[in-house]
């Protein structure tokens, strides 16, 4: 007897949202960006603080593309503007 259920029967469909912590991201964040200042002061040199300070913006960037402007509102403990919501 054949099995007739398709290569991606067992597969997740691809709008399943994958919950994302935002503490863990704000965490990571902080994280690069102190020591990217710590790389300044100290004198590192600069391919690394460049480095540091572009995966600063990357983190930025990707939870800009994920939630807009409120979750980077929220990354940065901003509350939000009166009158939304």
């Amino acid at each position: 007897m054949r099995d007739h259920t398709g290569p991606d029967e067992g597969r997740t469909p691809p709008e399943t949202v994958i919950p994302i912590s935002l503490a863990r991201i704000r965490v990571k964040f902080f994280a690069f960006a102190g020591l990217a200042v710590g790389c300044a002061i100290f004198g590192a040199t600069a391919w690394l603080t460049l480095t540091l300070l572009l995966t600063c913006a990357a983190i930025l960037l990707a939870v800009a593309t994920i939630g807009g402007k409120e979750l980077i509102r929220s990354l940065f403990f901003i509350p939000p503007k009166r009158g939304s919501r």
